[in-house]
This record gives structure tokens, sequence and C-alpha cells, in this order.
């Protein structure tokens, strides 16, 4: 194959992504609508020091908004025009502009899919058991009609269903899929075939219907009680059929998609106003690899946003499962040396391919791309993009080294490549041009089916969620409860963050757990993941505020932290790998009464 590396007029100073997204553009390539946006449009989050400057533009269809950060700037997502980014992100009131990624389940997928069944909650003894709460679950496949999510007389616990699958469709939240309330789910219940009656399409194994079980299930169907029972359910359906803008033959690329970022913060922002006034906690078993990891994504400041409007709010956030995956590297440029960065990509790999680094706003590195034969394809300073393109004056590797993202002020280097490069070790060479820090650190995006990984030794730590950084989100770890010196899970994600802090902050089983088997009614089938996890701890926070609220009293994201923090299991094996189990494992019985005497002695 045939590469020449070219430079590109294309606008440097916004997000790598839209710069490949306008790469794309100008190369005549349409962009395909999805499911929230029109042909040549592309769903953004937004940070605006000015919300009424950002909803009177007229290149801007709205969408959420998520609130104010704390020096009071507002997060919002909507949909742009491709052919106005540029425009758009030099607006005085725009601070940043970021595209929607599409999202992942955080199942692990090499995990075996049957096992001993183990019944997580042996807590249902506890008195309020979730009532009175709003647990929402993000997720896809939500089988309302299995028994474990039904009250005792058939009807629906579901408050309300987003299928954000579907066209648009100006009825529904932010003009897309499409919204069911309780009355509508109970009719269809009703209906020899449920699903058909709503008009919603489950598949088997339903990665959503498991997680929602082992948070709220009730046991009715299967005799395996979930953490809450008595809580009320809202479900929102991210899409699977989306794809990304940035991805050549994205519609060929949608396997294991769940929604994007865009959809996510809106789907909070829906099941938030839902609940209104009543606690309500989230779930998300979702995630991706790659960002800066330091809390300063748009979507982690949303999230933090949310939680901070006002008491009684949590959302839950599994990990990931990249432990052991080789997706991590990290490093100091010493100035005028070079650190090579080498990335393994087997011959012939299907799939398109993102890495990034990230580095201090105070140092300049320059980067060098040099292919598995040793030759040398290019180099981008700070400040500049470029490309390899093919023999057909296709591009086949695009890069970008920008200057000060806006939100943490560091420099970060993304490459995208192409599809079936030739395999081997491909080597991304910094440069140190200018240097004062000289740390970096490098993350390869997620691959499902065909993961590629940096040439050991692997620095497994910093491994966590892209979305599992931030500051007022609780972030769960797994580990095996089945084996009887309650090992961490080989996969689960490893902390700090990359700006030194604790995360995640607790570990739950997430190891061969049973929970209900969507198209069934009353059965069950076993996952892993921190996906499992995750609703562990959302079940306990949702005993939690329902133990608040018998008292009359309102939790904040803070107090909730500190209640669970301080219910640690005492007597829980020690592990060596502190930065992977934050406090370490909830005893819920200890959480609930820590609630009682905080509020008894009031």
């Amino acid at each position: 194959m045939q590469l020449q590396f070219e430079s590109t007029d294309i606008f440097a100073e916004i997000d790598p992504r839209l710069q490949r997204l306008l790469e794309r553009k100008s190369r005549g390539i349409t962009i395909a609508a999805t499911t929230s946006t029109e042909k040549e449009e592309v769903a953004v989050i937004a940070k605006v020091n000015n919300l009424k400057e950002w909803l009177s533009m007229n290149e801007v269809y709205p969408g959420a908004d998520l609130g104010s950060t704390p020096n009071g700037e507002r997060i919002v997502t909507g949909r742009i025009p491709v052919s106005r980014i540029e425009h758009i992100k030099q607006s005085d009131c725009v601070v940043s502009l970021k595209p929607a990624q599409a999202l992942k389940p955080t199942i692990n997928i090499n995990s075996p899919a049957t096992a001993a069944i183990q019944d997580l909650c042996s807590q249902n003894s506890l008195e309020e058991q979730g009532s009175g709460v709003v647990v929402g679950i993000i997720d896809v496949g939500c089988d309302f009609a299995h028994k474990n999510v039904r009250n005792p007389d058939g009807s629906t616990r579901l408050l309300a269903f987003w299928n954000q699958d579907g066209h648009s469709n100006p009825k529904s939240p932010y003009g897309y899929g499409q919204e069911y309330k309780r009355d509508e789910i109970n009719q269809a219940l009703g209906a020899s075939d449920p699903y058909a009656a709503l008009g919603y399409e489950l598949e088997e194994r339903a990665h959503g219907t498991h997680v929602m079980d082992i948070a709220v299930g009730n046991g009715q169907g299967s005799g395996l009680s979930g953490v809450a029972p008595g809580a009320d359910i809202v479900f929102v359906q991210l899409s699977q059929n989306e794809y990304s803008p940035l991805i050549e033959n994205g519609e060929q690329a949608v396997e294991s998609c769940f929604g994007d970022t865009v959809a996510l913060l809106e789907a909070m922002r829906y099941i938030f106003d839902i609940a209104g006034d009543r606690p309500c906690v989230i779930n998300i078993s979702l995630g991706l690899y790659g960002g800066p990891h330091d809390g300063t994504t748009l979507v982690e400041q949303g999230i933090d946003a949310l939680v901070s409007e006002k008491p009684n709010r949590a959302i839950v956030i599994a990990a990931g499962n990249s432990y052991d995956t080789g997706i991590h590297a990290s490093g100091i440029v010493l100035p005028n040396h070079h650190f090579d960065l080498q990335w393994q990509i087997p011959h012939r790999n299907p799939r398109q391919k993102e890495i990034e680094i990230w580095y201090d706003g105070g140092d300049r590195f320059q980067l060098e791309i040099i292919a598995p034969d040793g030759s040398s394809l290019g180099r981008v300073d700070l400040g500049d993009n470029g490309g390899v393109v093919d023999s057909e004056d296709n591009t086949i590797i695009f890069f970008t080294n920008r200057y000060c993202d806006p939100n943490n002020g560091d420099n970060v280097i993304c490459v995208f490549m192409g599809s079936d490069l030739p395999g081997g070790i491909w080597t991304l060479r910094l440069h140190g041009v200018h240097v004062n820090n000289g740390k970096f650190h490098a993350w390869i995006e997620r691959e499902d089916y065909s993961q590629t990984y940096f040439v050991p030794p692997h620095d497994n730590t910093h491994t966590l969620n892209t979305i599992a950084c931030g500051y007022k989100s609780i972030v769960v770890g797994s580990y095996d409860n089945t084996k009887t010196n309650k090992p961490l899970s080989f996969f689960s994600s490893s902390g700090p963050t990359r700006d030194g802090r604790q995360k995640p902050d607790f570990i739950a089983p997430g190891h061969h757990i049973w929970a209900a088997a969507s198209r069934t009614a009353t059965q069950v089938i076993r996952m892993s993941g921190t996906s499992m996890a995750a609703p562990v701890v959302t079940g306990a926070i949702a005993l939690i505020f329902a133990e608040a609220l018998a008292h009359n009293q309102s939790l904040t994201i803070e107090e909730i932290r500190e209640l669970l923090a301080a219910s640690t299991q005492k007597n829980f094996p020690i592990h060596s790998q502190p930065e992977r189990y934050g406090y370490g494992v909830i005893d819920l019985n200890a959480a609930v009464s820590a609630v009682q005497d905080k509020f008894t002695r009031l």
C-alpha cells in the first residue's frame, strides 16, 4: 500500500473529532442522519457562558440544559449543521464544543454466560425497600413484561419508558424516539404479545433488563430479588442503531453501540424531570476508554451539574472492564528527546481505531507516525493536523495535535486509523520540542471483539471508563463474590484519575451475577462485568434515599458518598490494589442503619 502524508487546512482550534468530521466533509463524504439528527447534522455537547445567546443561534436545534458548572457556565446539548461547526465554535458564548460519541456496555464480553445461582441481596428485610424512590436505568433492552418488574397485580412498576430508537417525533422528548407512560405500558401488558403491542423490539439476553433487575427486581418471577424491590422505575432505551459520523462506512459499525453521549445526557435530564421532587438515582452501565480521565469531559461536567442542582439525586457509573486489555500507556518525554509509543495492530484488522494522548498545556510535543516497515509517514506540530492518503487519495490516517483544550488547559493528540491498514507495530513518536513537565497518558479507544493494544509491558492503572472520573458521580468496580477470597474481577478497571483522585469509589459483586433474562417472564441468566456491579450500588442508594424519605429528610450527593464510605465492610479481605477498589465494599445493612441513626438524632 502506497502512503503519503498531507497537511490540511481544517480549522485546528476545535475538538479533534470535530476536525475529523470536517475533514470527511471536505472530501465530499455525506454525513448521514442518525436517530436524533438530520442529514449533514451532528449532535453536540456544549459549554456556554450565555444560555440565551446559545438558544438564539438559528443553527442550533436545542436539546437539554443540564445545569450550571461551579463557575456559572451551562452544559447543554443540541444538533448543529456540520457546515456551521467552525462558526458556532467561534461564537463568544461557546466555551467548549464536542460531538456525540457512541457508547458501549460495560459487560465483560469474554466472560462465559452461565454459572451458579447467587442471590445478591439477602437484605430485603430492610424496611423501606426503596419505596418512594425513583430508579432510572439508561441502557438497552427493557423487558417491561418480566414479572420481576411488575407489581403483584401484574401492573407495571415503570413510571415511564422512553425508547430513543425510532424516527424524529415532535411529541417525544427532545424530538426523537417514542415515550410511553404507565397507562400505555399497562395496556400493552394485557396483550398476548406485549412487545408488539407497544411496537418495541426486544432481544433475548438484553443487557438493560439484567441491570434493571439487579437494582430493583422484586423476585416475583424468578425468586431472586434485586436490591431495592420497592422502588419505581424509569427506563431510557438508548438507540442501538447509532453510528459515529466520524467513521468511514459508519453504518457497518453499529455492533454493540448503545446510543451516544448526547443522548445519554438527555436521558439523565429526562429521568430527573420525571422524578420531579422525588428522590432519584440513575444507573449508567456504559462507557468508553478514551478521554482526559480528569473529570473534565462535558459529559462528566453535565453529570456533576445535574446532581448538584438539588438534593436527593445520585448517578452511579460502572468503572469499566479494561484493566487487563493493554489500552493505557504513560511516560515522560524529555527535552530534545523522543518517546516511542508502540501500538500493536493485527493484520487485516477490520475496524477503525482511535488513540488519544493527553499532555501538559505548558509542553510542546511533535507527533511523528512510523509504519510497521519503519517508514516515517509525517509529523504534526502542536496546533496543527494532517493526514496520510493512499494511492486513490483516500485519507486513511488523520491526526491532530490540539493546543489547550478549553476544559482542562491540556494539549491532546488524536490519531484516527482506518481499517485494514498493514498489520504490525505502529510507532507514535513523541518529540519533546519544548518541555516543562513531559508527562503524558495515552488511551486506545474501545474496539469490541478486535481490541488493539500497546506493546507490553502494560500500565494497567488509569483504565477507568471515560465518563467515570467525575467529581460527583459514584463509580463502582467489580469483585467476585462466588469465591471465598472475594477477589477483584480480573477485568475491573483501575484508577486513579489522571489528576490523582481516588476512583472507583466502591466495589460490588459483578462476577457471575444471575438476574432477569429478557423475553422469559420468569427466568434468569448470568452475566459478568462492572455493568452488574454498578446497579448493586444504585439499589443501595435507593434504600438510603427511602430511609431518609421515611424521616422526611433530604440527602446531598456529598452526604450520600459519606454514608456509603462510612458503611464499608471492615472485615472484607485485604487487597493489594486500593486504586481498584476505592473505599471498599458497601455493607447495605450498615448504610441504612447509618441513615436511621443520622436522622433519629435530629
